[in-house]
């Protein structure tokens, strides 16, 4: 398999995502002959460059808030920074250091990014900053080389730059997190030659300079479904950071088609039975009502075990409708299921076209119809 270009976007915790990929990657024997990265995307793509998966795992598990940072005050959400209850402590260290002390953050680079190994690679490898100091001739965009020896750390942490952090970035520079600038980097690689790419995308935000360059280039694009099942930015919980990287694993696998499905995880043999037994378009609005009903995404499934899921949650909610809504089961002909299936729609798939809702109906029926059998 040719290399292909690494871009990784920026999203705080959410990198877990990012960890989980390149698992999955490694796996499959995919190599990158450059990275480029912001913020988080940065911090990964250096422990990439480096190639060390176990050294990876290790600063991730490493990777809490309260190891990151120092408040004089104790935070009482110390897995999410900017948790609501946290606000008290975060003005008290504002009002009193114009900020809070972020200097363990190069403590824990230290121990897992290797500056020497980064180099000795041999392999591009870039980053997104925002510098703000008056007059800096810093570039938004800079490759290793544009970096000065011993100071990539200072850089990356530039890049990943925490909101009302000090001790962060070279010294005399002030810098905004690369991700305002262009928060998904593909054109860094696209500008340098690189036209086979995989992206792992776990960004909510674009960055004003961002341009998605996909023309004419080969690109595996890895994001999840939905975007919010990736949890707050500064959510460092280790209940997250598993869903994360789990997620990251199986989405990956899908990108290069280990795995199918718009929204579950299906051996390709056992989502193509499924596809053929409802029919293309029915089954992917299956799997939007599965996810509707709330059937655990964190695993691949084999055709009984989804279905079965589906309908285990399916009675579930058809219960509590039918004691919520009030919906009597005396009504003659048929009416009483009419009137319930509306009601379910409604609630929990809220289709907005005919079309769409057409197309939900037909797989509740598909569903009911396996309930029978």
């Amino acid at each position: 398999m040719k290399p292909y270009g690494l871009v990784l976007a920026g999203g705080g915790a959410k990198g877990a995502y990012q960890l989980g990929a390149w698992k999955a990657m490694r796996e499959l024997g995919v190599q990158f002959d450059a990275v480029a990265g912001v913020s988080i995307g940065a911090i990964n793509g250096a422990l990439a460059v480096q190639d060390d998966f176990l050294n990876a795992e290790a600063f991730w598990n490493e990777a809490e808030l309260a190891k990151g940072v120092h408040f004089e005050t104790p935070l009482k959400d110390p897995d999410n920074l900017f948790s609501v209850r946290n606000y008290p402590a975060l003005l008290r260290e504002i009002l009193k250091n114009r900020g809070f002390d972020a200097s363990p953050v190069k403590e824990l680079l230290e121990r897992h990014i290797d500056e020497a190994k980064v180099r000795a690679a041999g392999i591009p490898f870039g980053l997104v900053t925002v510098p703000l100091s008056q007059g800096s001739e810093l570039r938004p965009e800079l490759f290793l080389d544009d970096i000065p020896e011993g100071q990539l750390l200072d850089y990356i942490l530039a890049s990943a730059s925490i909101p009302l952090a000090n001790n962060i970035g070279p010294q005399g520079e002030r810098f905004l997190d690369g991700g305002i600038y262009d928060n998904t980097p593909v054109s860094m690689l696209r500008r340098s030659g690189f036209n086979r790419i995989v992206v792992v995308d776990i960004a909510s935000i674009r960055g004003v300079n961002h341009n998605l360059d996909f023309q004419n280039c080969k690109v595996v694009y890895i994001r999840p479904h939905n975007i919010d099942e990736l949890g707050a930015s500064f959510d460092f919980s280790k209940e997250m950071y598993e869903k994360r990287k789990i997620l990251g694993y199986l989405d990956a696998k899908k990108a290069f088609s280990y795995l199918l499905g718009k929204i579950y995880y299906f051996e390709p043999d056992v989502f193509r039975s499924l596809a053929a037994r409802f029919g293309f378009r029915t089954f992917e609005q299956m799997e939007e009502l599965a996810y509707a009903l709330g059937v655990d995404v964190l695993r691949v499934y084999s055709a009984d075990d989804f279905l079965c899921a589906m309908q285990k949650e399916y009675e579930e909610k058809r219960d509590l409708l039918r004691q919520n809504e009030q919906i009597s089961e005396k009504e003659p002909n048929g009416a009483y299921e009419k009137e319930w299936r509306n009601a379910f729609l409604r609630r929990f798939v809220q289709r907005r076209s005919e079309s769409e809702y057409a197309d939900a109906i037909k797989a509740l029926e598909a569903l009911s119809a396996v309930s029978s059998q």
